[in-house]
C-alpha cells in the first residue's frame, strides 16, 4: 500500500479468531511482543475476547482503534450447532477473520444497504461485561457465513457505551490494511454504500483481508 492514509477512517476494529484463546494470545505476544488484555465474554454466544489497541498509520495523532482476539470461551458451553459468532469456529491458528466499521448514522447506512441490495444479514443487539465488570451494549449487523468471506465489514454502533479503544490498552501499529477481491468493482460499491469507500481494494483470485501490524517484538502480517 503506497498511501498509508487509506486505512479507512471509519475502521472500528479488526477481529482475529483463534481455536483456543489462551494459546492465541500467547502466539500473538510471541510474534509482536505485546500481550493482549482480557476484554470479557459474550453470554450465551460461547465466545470471549482479548483486546489490543491499534495505532493506524496516517491517522491523526492520538487516534486509535483496536484489535479483538476472539475465541471459544472455556467458561461457556459451545452452541448446540457448533457455530460461533463471526465464524470463529472456523479459525485455524491466528486468523484475520473480519472487521467492523462505525459509520455515522448507523440506521441510515443499514437502510441504504437494504435499498442497494447489500447482504449484511440482520441488526442484532449485543452486550458483554468487561473484566472490570462494566456492561457494554451495542448493536451490529450480523450474518453467517460472513459476507464475502469477512472482507465486507459489519456495521457497529456503540450507543452510550464506552468504546473499547478508549481504555488504556497495550498497542501495536497498524501499518497497512487492504482487501483482495475477485470482483473489486462490486466490493468497492458495497464498501461505499456501507461507509468505508476509502478502503483500498485490489483485484485478486479470492476474497482476503490483508493487514500488517508492528509491535516492539516484530511484524505480523495477514
Amino acid at each position: 500500500m503506497d498511501d498509508l492514509s487509506t486505512i479507512p477512517a471509519n475502521l472500528d476494529h479488526l477481529i482475529i479468531t483463534v481455536p483456543e484463546l489462551e494459546a492465541g494470545v500467547a502466539e500473538f505476544e510471541r510474534l509482536t511482543g505485546v500481550k493482549a488484555v482480557a476484554g470479557g465474554r459474550h453470554p450465551g454466544r460461547g465466545t470471549a475476547n482479548y483486546l489490543i489497541g491499534l495505532t493506524p498509520a496516517g491517522w491523526p495523532e492520538g487516534a486509535h482503534t483496536y484489535l479483538e482476539i476472539l475465541g471459544p470461551d472455556p467458561q461457556q458451553e459451545a452452541p448446540a450447532d457448533g457455530t460461533l459468532p463471526l465464524d470463529a469456529h472456523l479459525a485455524q491458528g491466528l486468523t484475520l477473520q473480519t472487521w467492523a466499521i462505525h459509520p455515522h448514522a448507523f440506521l441510515a447506512k443499514v437502510a441504504g444497504a437494504n435499498t442497494e441490495g447489500i447482504d449484511f444479514g440482520e441488526v442484532r443487539d449485543m452486550s458483554r461485561e468487561t473484566a472490570e465488570g462494566e456492561l457494554l451494549e451495542w448493536r451490529l449487523t450480523s450474518r453467517s457465513p460472513l459476507p464475502s468471506k469477512g472482507t465486507q465489514p459489519f456495521l457497529i454502533d456503540w450507543g452510550e457505551s464506552t468504546h473499547p479503544a478508549e481504555a488504556a490498552l497495550p498497542s501495536v501499529e497498524l501499518l497497512e490494511f487492504s482487501i483482495e477481491s475477485p470482483d473489486a468493482e462490486e466490493s468497492r460499491r458495497a464498501l461505499d454504500v456501507l461507509g468505508a469507500g476509502d478502503t483500498q481494494v485490489v483485484e485478486g483470485t479470492e476474497h482476503r483481508l490483508h493487514a500488517r501490524l508492528r509491535g516492539p517484538g516484530g511484524i505480523l502480517e495477514f
